[in-house]
């Protein structure tokens, strides 16, 4: 089975609307990442002056209906996989994508696991302070996935070695 880290950034709290959404798998090997296009007018000071600027847009940016074709397109290839998040909001995110505008969209190909046991938070935080050029990019989705997946690795490395 295939596990993912997963992120994703929205525009403020009352709303919850999306602005980026990214995946990457434990071997690094599959990377979805994607924003909203457009962008919600309505948003927080500190979306706007912490998220924002990082959007790669171009190519990354989709309509909503795009976003869920392109998310069921990575997934549904990749089989039955677990997903990793440090916030239950994501998957909610993570929902909302897949699911679309449809009445009844196909089978979640997904189970999503809340993960924050053991160091793992700390872990995350001690990744951002030995790499400075990421943590300067932190809440950029796939940073932050990035970032996730490294923290969850040593923590496993450290559960095998006990």
């Amino acid at each position: 089975m295939i596990r993912l880290f997963l992120d994703s950034e929205w525009a403020n709290d009352a709303l919850r609307e999306l602005v980026i959404l990214s995946l990457v798998s434990e071997d690094g090997e599959h990377v979805f990442y994607t924003e909203r296009d457009p962008l919600s007018g309505v948003r927080s000071s500190f979306v706007r002056e912490s998220v924002y600027p990082l959007l790669n847009r171009g190519q990354a940016a989709l309509t909503d209906q795009a976003m869920t074709h392109a998310l069921r397109s990575f997934l549904q290839p990749l089989g039955d996989c677990e997903i990793f998040a440090d916030a239950s909001l994501d998957f909610s995110m993570l929902h909302r994508v897949w699911n679309g505008c449809d009445r009844s969209p196909p089978s979640a190909p997904y189970r999503t696991r809340l993960a924050r046991e053991g160091m793992l938070m700390q872990r995350l935080e001690r990744y951002f302070e030995v790499n400075p050029i990421e943590a300067a990019r932190r809440h950029h989705a796939l940073v932050d996935a990035v970032a996730f997946r490294s923290a969850w690795l040593d923590e496993q490395a450290r559960k095998s070695l006990s």
